[in-house]
């Protein structure tokens, strides 16, 4: 039987097909890209910057908390953290029920800044994702947000157009996101998963899976946190023809 033969697997594992979409032998139905959601496909800083600093001000001025306005680094670091993990930072003072009502306030106000026409998805993303959908590949978000969050993204932005499932961690008992994909992957362990993000959660998803993991060097991660990596990308549009790369032998 010669190298191109269907069902034959690379040196990665990955099915070959001489039928797959886009002339590539490798049948990319049987690639699952992972992408984690806030600073991989949405620059979330365009509606939490604006979200945090109207809290940081009620804080002040209506309950008396003295807190100082977070710097936009401070801010970015937050993203990808569960909020107990933010506010622990942010108003380490503040009651479990006042953390939970801010939380709260910080929540709508960013969806309200959706609702009134901000679109907080970095710019060429749908095209990029139309591209990996046309070129063959499955895609899912695993994000490690709340479930009120990712409903709210899955139905304003239509995410099931591209993405086969929107996984939050609230969902898996706030399960870390390694162990969440860990149990993904044991589902449906013939599929080659790549992992797609921006933190530190999604390199140590990637490395405690051993799967392949992207780092999205244009997200919120700070300096040093996503040393080791398979490939960086400096941009969002990079990813096909970094995927292509990765997953095509």
């Amino acid at each position: 039987m010669g190298n191109n033969q269907a069902g034959e697997e690379n040196r990665t594992g990955i099915p070959k097909d001489d039928t797959a979409v886009g002339g590539s032998k490798v049948d990319r139905s049987k690639i699952m890209l992972v992408f984690d959601y806030d600073g991989t496909i949405q620059e979330t800083m365009k509606i939490y910057a604006p979200a945090v600093l109207d809290m940081a001000k009620r804080l002040r001025n209506i309950y008396g908390y003295r807190v100082e306005n977070p710097g936009y680094a401070r801010m970015e670091s937050w993203l990808g953290l569960r909020n107990e993990e933010m506010w622990e930072d942010f108003a380490p003072a503040l009651s479990a029920d006042a953390r939970a009502a801010a939380a709260a306030r910080v929540a709508a106000y960013m969806r309200a800044l959706v609702r009134e026409g901000v679109d907080p998805w970095y710019s060429g993303t749908r095209e990029i994702l139309d591209k990996l959908k046309a070129e063959g590949y499955r895609m899912m978000i695993l994000s490690n947000s709340d479930h009120e969050y990712a409903d709210f993204n899955r139905d304003s932005f239509e995410t099931d157009k591209w993405f086969e499932r929107y996984v939050d961690c609230e969902s898996w008992d706030w399960q870390s996101k390694a162990d969440v994909l860990s149990s993904i992957i044991a589902d449906n362990p013939e599929m080659t998963y790549v992992m797609i993000g921006d933190r530190f959660n999604d390199r140590e998803a990637a490395v405690k899976n051993r799967i392949l993991f992207i780092a999205c060097d244009y997200g919120y991660a700070r300096a040093g946190e996503l040393d080791e990596t398979d490939a960086r990308a400096h941009s969002i549009e990079e990813l096909p023809e970094i995927i292509a790369r990765l997953t095509d032998y």
